[in-house]
């Protein structure tokens, strides 16, 4: 309802460390955006310092695109120490109960989901992720440094150290939008 943020008190240090040795992650959420003007890009979830320096960040909203599209940036060391050298820009934005998924692979193919499909991609994302930061916090619903608020629901926010293929997301998708009350159910794939 209004800006907050809810962060780990410390380094996440698991979640660097698995998604270091892997060189692959997976970012999935279950969201509910407040309203579609939300920009900055507004930080849904993000394993950051501040708004220049990250390991990743899915955020609504970025340079030129308002708050109608989802925004993905990734440190590797090709990337640059913001992830936004190569950031993923994909999918349209409504206030509806949506499932968001982004996936990196080794080889550097990004792909972006909206509800189980495929909305955005890119295989020039490269390099690998040795150069994240260890001492990053993770953060939702804003930078760490709470000038970059997201305004909206949660239901379900998890991070893999591995790509979901489009099975899965669809899988995860499916077992979500038909849960009770529209809420997400419990995924199909557990990961790591």
């Amino acid at each position: 309802n209004s800006p907050t943020l809810v962060a780990s008190a410390g380094a996440a240090t698991k979640l660097i460390d698995t998604c270091r040795a892997t060189n692959e992650i997976t970012i999935e959420a279950w969201i509910k955006p407040q309203n579609t003007t939300q920009s900055g890009p507004a930080r849904i979830v993000s394993l950051s310092a501040d708004p220049y320096n990250r390991n990743f960040t899915l955020g609504q909203g970025g340079v030129g695109v308002g708050g109608t599209s989802y925004n993905t940036r990734l440190r590797t060391t090709t990337t640059g120490n913001n992830g936004a050298l190569l950031s993923l820009t994909a999918g349209i934005i409504n206030t509806a109960l949506s499932h968001v998924v982004y996936t990196r692979d080794t080889t550097g193919l990004a792909k972006f989901y909206l509800n189980g499909v495929e909305v955005g991609s890119r295989a020039d994302i490269g390099g690998d992720l040795s150069n994240w930061d260890t001492s990053f916090r993770f953060g939702l619903a804003n930078e760490l440094t709470q000038d970059r608020p997201w305004l909206g629901t949660f239901y379900k926010v998890a991070i893999y150290d591995l790509v979901l293929s489009a099975v899965d997301v669809s899988q995860n998708f499916n077992a979500g939008s038909t849960s009770e009350e529209g809420k997400p159910g419990k995924p199909v794939y557990a990961g790591n």
